[in-house]
């Protein structure tokens, strides 16, 4: 069940992307008041670093997981997500949504206390997009030691 709604989750906020903006160059509301341009001409995806964690990086229980890195783009970002995820039950973890509108570089860090009595897999997803919602993401698993 919880899956599912994960599922439902993904789709509605892929779904408010395409809808909510178009490559029409027109202005559409974002629901925070100001209108989203996209930049037509914008063709370049931007640039994602992430420096920790490491893919499969392993973290003991009590220990704090740090997603942090940057992202840049060109003409300037839009928006995106980090997502911390366990693998075993699909259940969101911990989730921070970014509105960077026009920023060209951006420094992100979040962080989740781990707790766990049994060896766990985890994901974690970033995603973000320009203007011309050109998009990347990258995923890492990582795994929590008792």
């Amino acid at each position: 069940m919880q899956r599912m709604r994960n599922a439902l989750l993904v789709f509605t906020f892929l779904t408010g992307i395409l809808f909510a903006c178009s490559k029409s160059g027109s202005s559409t509301d974002t629901g925070s008041g100001g209108p989203h341009v996209v930049t037509d001409n914008d063709t370049t995806r931007p640039v994602l670093e992430i420096t920790s964690p490491v893919s499969n990086q392993v973290y003991a229980s009590g220990s704090t997981i740090s997603v942090s890195g940057k992202i840049s783009d060109d003409l300037g970002l839009y928006r995106g997500n980090i997502r911390i995820t366990n693998d075993a039950n699909g259940e969101i973890l911990k989730e921070q949504l970014y509105e960077i509108h026009g920023v060209l570089l951006y420094n992100f860090n979040i962080s989740y206390p781990a707790s766990v009595t049994a060896v766990s897999d985890y994901t974690v997803a970033v995603f973000f997009e320009d203007h011309g919602l050109n998009g990347v993401s990258r995923t890492l698993k990582i795994k929590v030691n008792p």
